[in-house]
């Protein structure tokens, strides 16, 4: 057809053709009809297009051209691809892009070609620990053309030379002059397009991910079957491009009881920025939880560098023991290190009412939380150390919730058999030269807490190290584990089966 006729055959059908979205750096849009691909105009671009297929020459790559004119081209499928080869880019699905998510290695695994992406990009000089880092990240894109991910068909870019397949010509073809990867992009979208996509809560940076990663596929398999140098530096900027684009980690924890749950430090969805990612390594990897070891795994895997020490200055933790401390509250060495912050013990007492007793009093932290509730009608506060309950005293009235305590200098272990309640607290004392502390137990805590509870009331809460073994406590016990507002696992509460089905 003559280039000047006023309007091509084909032109009519446009309107009623499908779009074909096509990536930056070549015609923006093709459209598939009966004839052929027609890409549209203006004029400049389709004189570019003709002069890079005059220079192509013979190229295989070169595509055959059905017809010219000053509004576009009308041009075939490159080469003489199978049909089912092709009808993965010029058979459009109907409805809105499709989103695609997955680790990198499985998602260029999932795109046609025949080499190792791991040894390929080993020929970029990437090292090891930076290709398992790239094919672990997990990349969220957004493609119109399901698992082909873009519509990098093999067999429709394979240059055969003596019957043997040596290579894509994709880099070759652009360097030549003609963008023979404007037909296999399809991860592109127009302005209203990635309007929908917004409208349903896709980013629309997410096509150009799965674009990079079609593009990163496609210079591998140049690099190494067609053992072209110019595919190198196209590589790369999609290597950088990609990681470029990932913000998130993939987290989970493993080994752990069934009872901790990864929501005290994660999303539902276990997505954490990279520096999240460390922190929640560093809380909680490698600690006995219920004894056993927590696993933190992470997706791509991170370098995390040295715990720092979860150390805070003097006057934080003082306030966070107690939030009045500035006001005069008073505590002695030990009550510093082993009383339960303010925050924690509030928690600990939940569900608790009626007369409850404090076996293990010290300077007045939990039975402080227990004042608080006004469920709880009278608090018992039991210890042996006469001074010690002069402090918890002193700090009851200092928040002024000392009227419905009862004192008691007494060894917990009676005031629990001989006297009517509803609720006990224990905290049981645990540390000491002998103290296993990857799986304590039961029976190697002190005051002989076996013995204490078969004469406990109904209602009964427990404050245990966090690497307590639940199991060796008598009967149903439910775990909680209490984590302080820094993420940091501070310790187990144990609440008897009748609490805690109050509680749930």
């Amino acid at each position: 057809m003559a280039e000047g006729d006023e309007a091509p055959p084909w032109r009519a059908a446009e309107a009623a053709a499908r779009a074909l979205g096509l990536p930056p750096g070549g015609p923006l849009t093709g459209y598939a009809v009966a004839e052929g691909l027609w890409i549209p105009g203006p004029p400049g671009r389709v004189a570019a297009e003709r002069e890079g297929w005059a220079r192509l020459g013979e190229h295989p790559a070169r595509p055959k051209i059905i017809g010219v004119h000053a509004e576009g081209l009308l041009i075939e499928p490159v080469g003489e691809a199978p049909a089912d080869a092709v009808a993965p880019v010029l058979d459009w699905p109907e409805g809105p892009p499709q989103r695609i998510e997955g680790r990198v290695g499985a998602l260029l695994s999932a795109l046609p070609g025949q080499v190792d992406s791991a040894r390929a990009l080993s020929r970029l000089g990437l090292k090891r620990g930076a290709i398992d880092r790239l094919l672990a990240t997990p990349l969220v894109g957004m493609t119109r053309l399901g698992p082909s991910l873009g519509g990098a068909v093999g067999p429709w870019l394979r240059e055969a030379e003596g019957g043997r397949v040596v290579g894509l010509r994709g880099a070759r073809a652009m360097a030549s002059g003609w963008r023979a990867v404007d037909l296999v992009a399809a991860s592109w979208f127009g302005a209203e397009e990635l309007a929908e996509a917004h409208a349903q809560g896709l980013d629309p940076d997410l096509a150009e991910r799965v674009w990079q990663l079609t593009r990163l596929r496609l210079a591998l398999e140049e690099l190494v079957l067609g053992a072209d140098p110019r595919a190198e530096p196209w590589a790369r900027e999609a290597v950088e491009a990609l990681t470029r684009a990932v913000t998130q980690v993939c987290v989970t924890l493993e080994g752990g009881p069934p009872w901790l749950s990864p929501r005290l430090w994660l999303p539902p969805d276990g997505l954490v920025s990279p520096a999240r990612a460390r922190a929640v390594s560093h809380l909680i990897h490698g600690v006995s939880v219920g004894g056993a070891v927590v696993q933190v795994k992470m997706s791509p895997p991170l370098r995390v560098g040295r715990r720092p020490p979860q150390r805070e200055p003097l006057s934080t933790r003082r306030r966070r023991l107690f939030s009045r401390w500035d006001e005069g509250v008073l505590v002695d060495e030990e009550g510093l290190y082993s009383a339960t912050p303010e925050a924690l013990a509030d928690r600990l007492v939940r569900g608790l009412s009626g007369v409850v007793i404090d076996g293990t009093c010290g300077v007045g932290a939990i039975t402080l939380a227990l004042a608080r509730r006004a469920e709880v009608t009278q608090i018992i506060a039991v210890d042996l150390h006469p001074g010690r309950l002069e402090l918890a005293r002193h700090n009851l009235r200092l928040y002024g919730l000392a009227a419905k305590v009862r004192w008691v200098c007494a060894d917990a272990r009676e005031v629990i058999a001989n006297t009517p309640a509803d609720g006990l607290v224990l905290d049981p004392p645990w540390g000491g030269p002998g103290y296993d502390r990857d799986a304590p137990r039961a029976e190697s805590l002190g005051m002989d807490l076996l013995s204490a509870l078969r004469a406990a009331p109904r209602d009964v809460v427990l404050k245990l190290p966090r690497s307590f073994v639940v199991e060796s406590l008598p009967g149903v016990w439910a775990p909680e584990p209490m984590v302080d507002d820094r993420g940091v696992l501070k310790l187990l509460a144990a609440r008897s089966a009748s609490l805690a089905a109050r509680l749930a």
